[in-house]
């Protein structure tokens, strides 16, 4: 179609696209006096009557939608055999766009660095979630999110594209100086994606659900961060097994600069096993809020403490890139501190705001009444140390429950597994003192010996859980109990080293017996726990 001609009461301006939804057209829609962008679906989609009904109950679900973070649809309509799609015409640029924008301007293109701030990072990241949300809640999958299915305005809005019109797309060849060319699988049904971005279950032709799309959008997160996707190959077979097979690289070996935080938010969208993922848009919305938060409050004290600083170097960290700006003091400052007077006047004045600071601190961190201490567990009976609790269906944290009870506290239970981890539950208790079984996320259906692949998982999800609670509460400390000499030694000391936010916070307790004859009943293991955690909490 040409600048000119018209579709049905569309007056065509350009073509400003073309992809796996057909061709993509600048228009004019007179009735209303608005722009649009008509996409012209392509021959081969119309002729096939099925995918054209599956696609129009689609699109007109989608269509549904009203969120301001969701293309808003207009009109499906078809004029001399042309089907079309009339949306609201966008003025910006994809997220694809700013990535070669942000790699070129930075020096930093085939580096696989990304100069993106932090903060454009989690306010991206926090509109894709907040669509999913509202698409998922009105039960409609995308399946194909990727950075040329976002759209940034000007003004910061950003717009998610093709809500439930994936489907749609036609399998084809995609070459290599082509990574997003959509790839299709077909089996009792057609299911597509964008090679680098398909979630595991996608790439072997299984049913999909919402949380295909977390793992889409934990892959934008990594590729934004890291300025690569994490998974790759030269061809869409190798990509395909990258993502079924491999691990990706930790963001914290690739960008050192990286918060604990965010790089366990990604790590845990793009958990091949989908039940062990983010379960909903919603969940993942929630840390990357609190995460968004965390750092403004982080920002913010840094310019309490440094105003001329915030003046001349960004508020907020750069990804990929350590900002070594400092402010330079101008000429009658320098002279005022030094001054003997001036600098006695700025040396109290800095620890004047310390105290302050110290002082605020610890109000927020004491909390009114008795200390909280969440005891965390697995319910699973081979998890259950003594025989005569694993009877009556109790747990380890029911022994321990009876231990403490008469210790001026607050006990709260949370029961976990290898599903079901409970952070945000944990984090809103505001815990003076966490008490974890060492094994609490083995899973049920694999023996858990300490040579298996099962171990290895319950061991990254148990340092994963420990360092997220310790980024979340500056305050709470933990408690890991094992019955396994060897779980002793230096398992304390790695910790540390990966998060460094929980030096001298973790303590651990052997319960004596052995995998056999360990229990919170005998009174040695009884007395030693009580004592540990009136010394970890400063009771007498």
């Amino acid at each position: 179609m040409i600048a000119g001609t018209k579709l049905g009461r569309y007056e065509i301006h350009s073509k400003i696209g073309e992809g796996g939804m057909g061709e993509v057209y600048l228009a004019q829609d007179p009735q209303l006096r608005r722009q649009v962008a008509l996409k012209v679906l392509p021959q081969e989609v119309v002729a096939n009557q099925d995918r054209m009904r599956r696609f129009e109950q689609e699109a007109r679900a989608a269509s549904s939608l009203n969120h301001p973070n969701i293309i808003t649809i207009y009109e499906i309509g078809e004029v001399d055999n042309r089907h079309f799609i009339a949306t609201e015409f966008i003025e910006g640029e994809t997220l694809r766009q700013r990535l070669l924008a942000t790699t070129v301007a930075g020096g930093a293109i085939n580096r696989g660095v990304s100069r993106l701030q932090l903060s454009e990072v989690l306010n991206i990241a926090e509109q894709i979630a907040s669509a999913l949300v509202a698409a998922h809640a009105a039960g409609i999958v995308h399946r194909d999110i990727k950075p040329e299915n976002i759209m940034l305005r000007r003004d910061g809005i950003l717009k998610v594209l093709d809500f439930g019109l994936a489907k749609l797309t036609e399998a084809r060849e995609a070459g290599p100086e082509e990574p997003t060319r959509p790839f299709v699988k077909t089996g009792e049904g057609i299911v597509v994606g964008t090679v680098a971005y398909m979630s595991p279950e996608q790439a072997r032709g299984l049913p999909v659900d919402a949380r295909t799309d977390l793992w889409s959008l934990g892959v934008v997160l990594y590729e934004m961060i890291a300025g690569a996707p994490p998974f790759k190959g030269e061809t869409d077979s190798d990509a395909i097994v990258s993502i079924l097979e491999r691990e990706p690289r930790s963001l914290s070996t690739l960008v050192p600069d990286t918060f604990e935080a965010l790089d366990w938010i990604v790590t845990k969208a793009l958990t091949k096993n989908r039940d062990e993922r983010y379960q909903t848009a919603r969940e993942l919305l929630s840390d990357i809020r609190r995460l968004k938060q965390r750092c403004e409050l982080a920002n913010e004290r840094e310019r309490s403490f440094a105003p001329e600083a915030a003046k001349s170097a960004p508020a907020d960290r750069v990804i990929g890139a350590r900002l070594n700006a400092r402010a330079e003091s101008s000429p009658a400052k320098r002279s005022w501190t030094r001054s003997p007077l001036g600098l006695l006047l700025a040396i109290g004045l800095v620890m004047a705001l310390v105290a302050g600071v110290v002082a605020w601190r610890s109000r927020r961190a004491t909390p009114s009444g008795p200390p909280v201490v969440m005891l965390m567990d697995s319910p699973l009976p081979d998890r259950v140390y003594d025989p005569e609790t694993r009877k009556k269906g109790g747990t380890n944290a029911d022994d321990i429950s009876d231990i403490l009870r008469d210790l001026p506290l607050v006990i709260e239970k949370e029961n976990t597994s290898a599903l079901w981890h409970r952070e945000d539950q944990v984090l809103q208790e505001n815990p003076a003192l966490i008490v974890i079984h060492r094994s609490c996320f083995a899973d049920a259906d694999m023996a858990f010996d300490p040579q298996s692949t099962a171990h290895e998982m319950a061991e990254g999800k148990i340092t994963s859980f420990l360092g997220y609670l310790g980024l979340g509460s500056q305050s709470t400390k933990f408690l890991v109990y094992t019955r396994r000499v060897e779980d002793q030694g230096a398992w304390v000391s790695d910790l540390e080293k990966r998060f460094p936010q929980l030096k001298g916070r973790v303590s651990t307790m052997l319960v004596a017996g052995g995998p056999e004859h360990a229990s919170f009943r005998d009174p040695n293991t009884a007395q030693a726990l009580k004592q540990q955690v009136q010394s970890i909490l400063g009771l007498h």
